[in-house]
């Protein structure tokens, strides 16, 4: 029980915020102090703090796998987002679906994650990097592709300096800091730290992005029933899963092997609320409900990816 709970505290710690925000929602309204932008741009500053330079390059010599998911990540859950996007009834929920769709991978958790089922980290390093380093042109393109004029974004030259600052700047710091030979040597020591706090940060906006769901909902259109959040809900989880398959399907087609098809698939088809919050919050808060699709994506990757870890891992 307890190497269970050590393995999976995050998750369990999860879940029991979201029973909270639902049933308990004062307890966690103090998350509402957390600003989306400096906290996602903190988080991918510790993050990029914690990327060991050495490990990205030797993954670098074999760049196939970091390509292959790099289009998974804005190739095809990007174009999927956009058709699966017409299963649903609010222009809301598709935007929500495609903005999440569309945003790079999560430096927090991929990594994480894929070492859990056995996948090769490195890969899955040099995966978040890649998406997180181009995501100020392929997020925007995608946006501006596939949300079309009229959804209230506004020029798409904003919204690719906003990336630009968020994405690229704290990396680029990140990695700059490492070149420090104390602070490398500390970020070592503390990997485990830093990972920690990385995550709690994480789970503080999601938190928030679920409250701010729950009040949305409270004062929405009667329309939105319990029955349509499970069909939002499914279509997340499975527009997730469709990344993860591809990853594993195109990798093994490729001639990868398992752990960097491991990698190809969960690096590729995790996202990050974070930046897409941030989007939401500059660029889309004419859609009020966008953010019930992000919040149920990336607490849908979160369970199913560790449910798939241990299968992944007891397969091998």
């Amino acid at each position: 029980m307890k190497r269970y709970v050590a393995r999976h505290w995050f998750l369990l710690l999860t879940l029991a915020g979201a029973a909270a925000v639902w049933q308990w929602p004062g307890a966690v309204r103090w998350t509402c102090r957390v600003d989306h932008t400096a906290g996602g741009m903190l988080v991918i500053f510790l993050s990029a703090l914690g990327l060991p330079g050495h490990r990205l390059a030797g993954a670098a010599g074999r760049p196939l796998p970091a390509l292959g998911g790099l289009a998974i990540s804005y190739g095809l859950l990007p174009a999927l987002a956009w058709q699966a996007g017409r299963l649903l009834p609010l222009e809301d929920f598709r935007i929500g679906l495609l903005l999440v769709a569309s945003v790079p991978c999560t430096l927090a958790s991929a990594v994480i994650w894929t070492r859990l089922a056995g996948g090769d980290d490195a890969t899955a390093l040099l995966i978040t990097l890649l998406t997180n380093a181009t995501g100020w042109l392929a997020t925007t393109a995608w946006l501006a592709l596939a949300a079309g004029e009229g959804t209230g974004a506004g020029p798409a030259l904003p919204m690719m300096l906003r990336l630009i600052v968020v994405l690229v700047l704290p990396v680029a710091l990140g990695q700059l800091a490492r070149a420090a030979g104390p602070v490398a040597r500390a970020a070592a020591r503390h990997q485990t730290g830093l990972s920690v706090l990385t995550r709690l940060l994480v789970l503080a906006m999601m938190l928030k992005a679920a409250l701010g769901v729950r009040d949305r909902l409270a004062g929405g259109p009667a329309g939105v029933t319990a029955g349509l959040l499970l069909a939002v809900a499914a279509v997340c989880v499975g527009l997730h899963l469709a990344g993860l398959a591809g990853g594993l399907w195109g990798g093994r087609c490729l001639g990868f092997d398992r752990p960097r098809r491991i990698a190809v698939g969960i690096a590729g088809s995790q996202k990050t609320l974070p930046v897409s919050l941030m989007l939401f919050e500059a660029h889309f808060a004419g859609y009020p409900l966008a953010g019930v699709p992000m919040v149920l994506y990336h607490f849908g990757q979160l369970i199913a990816d560790t449910l798939l870890a241990g299968w992944l891992r007891n397969r091998e």
